[in-house]
């Protein structure tokens, strides 16, 4: 520093001369000789200044903590990019130590307009993209944090009444018709915000705490909770996706509701997930449990009982270009009976569900379910009360109704940024004989959409659907949609390179 300090000195000296040499050349003119000699001991001066500065770079702290910075890229040092780098490799590393049943390509990369891949539980907490991006560590903790969801306006406008003004629903379609005149709406319910925490732990396991909310509550913007769970080694308690649900099979379209016959419940449950080899693995879970009975007589009108938590399991199986997975569900469905009994019947049901990789990133997805007293599982059927009925009024006995939900959807990529979905579904029925003839019998379901892109984390579309309702005495009904909707992302990371 002493070294540094007589160098300032002679350079200031050296300065002052060459000052006084131009201010005042007519009282103390100088010889060209003696100039020269000064810019030479300039110049040396200059050269032992840059070994100085070299020295004090050494000697110093790093330039994050010491000033501000002589150069920088997007408002960065290159060294602090650097370490950015490295606490973003440090983290996927600590988070991805246990990951010994990875993903799916097609499943981590297959896109959708609710994002409701993102929210489900997975095997060891595993990550859809490996490299975790958008997590950071909350300030003097091991935990990380992520904050993800989406604003979406949508703009509907029905042709025909429709029911439901927020959500196409075909069971909601009026009948017979309550007008033919056109109604739109504005709508930004399905917003939603999510919280995802994870833990690294000592065990080499990840605990993982996802929090969700919508704007779907039962007024016209009240927060509703979608998720709210934990699971550490693979033990899970909360609310999300029924263990009989395959979110991952849902197809890519802009109206909330989804296809009619799609099995989509988020129900509090107690879940256990068994890793059976890297891409096989089986789940338990006892679910809330709802009957979904309604139904009356002059004198009665019947209340639902529970007796036991549904029982579901799920065996998946993860392949190079999609998943399948094979579900099934038990439960018992109880109602007090106007003879002041209660009664209770067995319902199950089968859902075998996958997607594909086709072409490209052309992406099939399908759901076929099967079963008795499972009405309730089902997007058109939930609600409506139709699990079971009585079967006849001499033996007024319950009988699980059965039924059918078939649909599928397929997904393709005109450009990397713009796509369309084709979607179709149907539900049946098969009613007891006491049903009155205004109860549910059939719906069918159609959506087509094109979905675009256009820059950041904008994404904008339009959609088109159809739906039809049958009663169980024929009477039918039918009613078009046109939705055009924006969407940005909360989240927008870069590509995972492959």
């Amino acid at each position: 520093m002493l070294h540094a300090t007589k160098s300032l000195s002679r350079i200031g000296v050296v300065l002052l001369l060459l000052l006084s040499g131009t201010v005042y050349p007519q009282s103390q003119a100088a010889s060209s000789t003696e100039v020269e000699a000064l810019r030479q001991q300039l110049e040396h001066l200059r050269q032992e200044m840059s070994e100085v500065q070299a020295r004090l770079d050494q000697l110093s702290p790093p330039p994050s903590t010491a000033g501000a910075p002589s150069s920088t890229t997007g408002g960065q040092t290159a060294d602090q990019q650097t370490s950015k780098e490295q606490s973003k490799e440090q983290i996927a590393g600590e988070l991805n130590q246990n990951a010994k049943h990875p993903i799916s390509d097609q499943v981590a990369q297959y896109q959708t307009f609710s994002q409701d891949s993102l929210a489900a539980p997975r095997v060891d907490n595993a990550p859809l993209d490996p490299r975790y991006p958008g997590y950071f560590r909350l300030p003097g903790t091991l935990t990380l944090l992520k904050i993800g969801g989406y604003f979406k306006t949508d703009f509907i406008r029905d042709f025909r009444p429709a029911g439901d003004t927020d959500r196409f629903i075909p069971a909601s379609i009026p009948i017979p018709p309550s007008g033919n005149g056109t109604n739109s709406t504005v709508s930004i319910r399905p917003t939603r915000l999510n919280l995802d925490f994870l833990i690294p732990t000592e065990s080499a396991d990840n605990v993982r705490f996802f929090v969700e909310a919508d704007l779907f509550g039962t007024n016209a913007t009240t927060p509703r909770l979608r998720h709210a769970y934990a699971q550490a080694k693979n033990f899970l308690i909360g609310q999300t996706f029924s263990n009989f649900q395959d979110p991952d099979a849902g197809p890519d379209q802009l109206d909330f509701q989804g296809p009619n016959a799609q099995i989509n419940l988020r129900n509090p449950q107690f879940r256990y997930t068994i890793p059976i080899s890297k891409k096989t693995s089986f789940r338990l879970a006892l679910e809330k449990a709802s009957s979904d009975i309604a139904f009356t007589t002059p004198q009665f009108t019947a209340q639902p009982s529970n007796q036991a938590p549904d029982g579901t399991a799920t065996l998946r199986h993860e392949m190079d270009r999609g998943h399948v997975q094979f579900s099934g569900l038990f439960r018992s469905v109880g109602a007090f009976l106007p003879n002041g009994l209660r009664d209770y019947t067995f319902a199950w049901g089968l859902n075998l569900t996958g997607s594909m990789r086709i072409i490209g990133k052309d992406t099939l997805v399908y759901q076929g379910v099967y079963g008795r007293g499972i009405e309730r599982y089902v997007q058109d059927t939930s609600g409506l009360g139709i699990d079971a009925g009585v079967e006849n009024a001499a033996a007024p006995h319950l009988k699980a109704v059965p039924v059918v939900a078939p649909y599928g959807g397929y997904q393709h990529f005109w450009t990397g940024k713009l796509r369309s979905s084709v979607i179709y579904g149907f539900v049946q029925v098969d009613n007891t004989d006491l049903q009155p003839g205004s109860t549910f019998h059939q719906s069918n379901y159609f959506a087509g959409n094109l979905i675009y892109n256009p820059f950041g984390s904008l994404i904008v579309g339009t959609e088109f659907l159809y739906g039809w309702l049958v009663e169980k005495n024929g009477a039918k009904g039918n009613a078009p949609r046109l939705m055009v909707s924006a969407k940005y992302n909360f989240v927008k990371s870069e590509a995972q390179k492959k």
